[in-house]
């Protein structure tokens, strides 16, 4: 039986019930909100969730033409996890060999384009910056472990490095590399100067995470803060369809958007029209665009 955060990944297929109306709904109703509904009306999963986290019940928002909706990109990262807790202490080493495929990764994966980052996902990285921890010897690099540990033990929201570092870890694990620059829609190398840290070339650019199949960005924006957001989101797809690496076709990579709301207060409805918003504003489908929180699976 699929546990409580194996169910909400979509790690494994609930057992199939018959549709149950519920209250302003139409008989049979085929939104999976309706379909997940016991008709011994209890609530299920998601009810108890929501009132939990949010205070209010989740409203049906599938039509029937809509239920059909593509997968998002993140489940199978974040279901994976589950497994690979052991292998993440050596995420952070360089990545060698050629880059795994995002569409490749086994396993199901939610629909809802917010996924949580639940309780073995924490475990997983609490293990992960530990054990990076206990390695570094600069104080200054001591104290920046630390707080990505005290950030996910207290579930608070992370700075926008510690966004990046903890989504590419997650992904490195599975045979995804990081920060990778491209110019002219080729790899090439940061400009390294004499007693400077190393910067990329003019006019390059430098997707987050890069499995063979994609271009994934991570932003950790205040969500007050939707307009700059967008503007920046919109320069940077521009310029990585320019610039960014091609797939076999010729075609560039798809563009994929992580929105890192973890520790912000706003409801499972904002962060769901905050997607739509995002997705809209930049012309991605809106299944390359998802929200990570941390509440779902505590």
């Amino acid at each position: 039986m699929a546990t409580y955060l194996q169910e909400i990944l979509g790690e494994q297929e609930t057992a199939e019930v018959a549709p149950v109306a519920r209250p302003g709904h139409k008989s049979p109703c085929s939104c999976n909100e309706c379909k997940q509904s016991k008709s011994s009306g209890h609530q299920n999963w998601r009810e108890r969730r929501n009132q939990r986290y949010f205070g209010t019940p989740v409203k049906c928002s599938v039509s029937p033409q809509q239920e059909l909706e593509e997968e998002q990109f993140l489940g199978p990262v974040l279901g994976n996890a589950v497994r690979i807790a052991g292998s993440l202490a050596n995420a952070a080493r360089k990545h060698t060999g050629p880059a795994k495929m995002l569409a490749a990764l086994p396993g199901n994966v939610t629909k809802s384009p917010v996924i949580s980052v639940g309780k073995r996902q924490r475990d997983a990285l609490l293990q992960h910056w530990t054990q990076k921890l206990q390695r570094a010897r600069s104080a200054a690099v001591k104290q920046k472990y630390q707080q990505y540990i005290d950030t996910i033990r207290k579930r608070q929201r992370p700075s926008w490095h510690q966004s990046e570092k903890d989504l590419q870890a997650l992904f490195k694990a599975q045979g995804m590399p990081g920060q990778q620059v491209f110019l002219n829609n080729q790899p090439t190398k940061m400009i390294q100067r004499p007693g400077q840290r190393p910067i990329p070339p003019r006019g390059s650019v430098v997707p987050d995470i890069n499995p063979a199949d994609a271009m994934i960005e991570v932003k950790n924006y205040n969500i007050n803060n939707q307009d700059a957001l967008i503007r920046t989101l919109q320069q940077q797809i521009g310029r990585r369809m320019q610039q960014g690496p091609k797939g076999p076709t010729g075609n560039p990579l798809d563009q994929k958007i992580a929105l890192d709301m973890r520790g912000q207060k706003a409801t499972y409805d904002q962060l769901i029209e905050l997607a739509k918003k995002v997705a809209n504003s930049t012309g991605l489908a809106p299944e390359n665009v998802q929200v990570v929180t941390w509440e779902i699976g505590m």
